[in-house]
């Protein structure tokens, strides 16, 4: 439209291309999802005009990284069950697993230990004069000879539009030298009863429902942690200080998952 104008005044401003709305990789999964949730055909929002955000330096994601997984290590610290487990070395960004016009919606935050996987699970209950009770999630890995489940917290209830947190933890069965990589399915359990309009309180009885929700991946770059390095070779010379120097070209075509090509890499260093 601006190339092809008659009028000579709209090539008074030039041309900016920030004022053209831009679809970010979120929305473009979210419009995937919303096709495999509903036959309606989604409509995507653009965002708002203006410059975009210049992509972050390594420095920045570094600390990001780090900021991030000292957020979430304070809060696991007040749980009990994961005081064993030692510091978190990474956590995930958070990961929707539904649409926010669901019934229900899931997010997910995948949290590494050295020897646990932790999936923390946000879950909102946005069905009015309804309550859930003993919400959980049967968090089933593709990889279960390598992923043993340990234990399930449990929202205790959750009433409507308030956000309840649900914890599944697995045991790397390898031990820490493992990084397993895997799918799981979700599938969120609960009971539901309706509220009393003449007392505001739930229903005596209620009944047992699930509800499936998106897989979640598990990859091998929920294992990396970003790092600065101002100058390589000075670091490089610091470790080839430590033992022997050997060069050697590796096809790993035969391997059949990420641990495989991980462990044998770090058996071969």
């Amino acid at each position: 439209m601006y190339v092809t104008a008659e009028d000579k005044s709209t090539f008074d401003t030039p041309f900016d291309l920030a004022a053209i709305p831009v679809v970010t990789k979120e929305q473009a999964d979210a419009e995937d999802r919303t096709k495999k949730l509903t036959t309606v055909t989604p409509t995507i929002k653009a965002p708002k005009t203006g410059p975009t955000k210049a992509a972050p330096s390594s420095t920045d994601a570094a600390a990001s990284a780090s900021a991030t997984a000292q957020k979430y290590q304070q809060e696991l610290l007040k749980i009990p069950e994961f005081k064993p487990y030692g510091s978190v070395l990474k956590s995930s960004s958070v990961v929707e697993l539904t649409e926010s016009e669901t019934e229900y919606v899931v997010t997910v935050v995948k949290h590494i230990f050295k020897e646990h996987i932790v999936l923390q699970y946000e879950v909102k209950n946005t069905l009015p004069d309804t309550v859930l009770e003993e919400v959980s999630v049967v968090a089933t890995p593709s990889e279960e000879e390598e992923l043993e489940e340990d234990f399930i917290i449990p929202a205790a209830k959750l009433v409507t539009d308030e956000p309840g947190t649900i914890y599944v933890s697995f045991k790397k069965v390898n031990g820490e030298v493992s990084f397993p990589a895997s799918s799981f399915t979700n599938v969120l359990k609960f009971s539901t009863k309706e509220i009393d309009p003449t007392t505001g309180e739930p229903e005596e009885s209620g009944y047992d429902d699930e509800y499936q929700v998106e897989d979640l991946e598990l990859t091998g770059s929920d294992y990396v942690i970003p790092a600065f390095a101002g100058n390589f070779n000075h670091i490089w010379e610091q470790v080839g200080a430590q033992g022997e120097e050997a060069d050697e070209t590796l096809q790993l075509s035969n391997m059949k998952s990420i641990a495989g090509a991980l462990r044998f890499l770090i058996d071969k260093m």
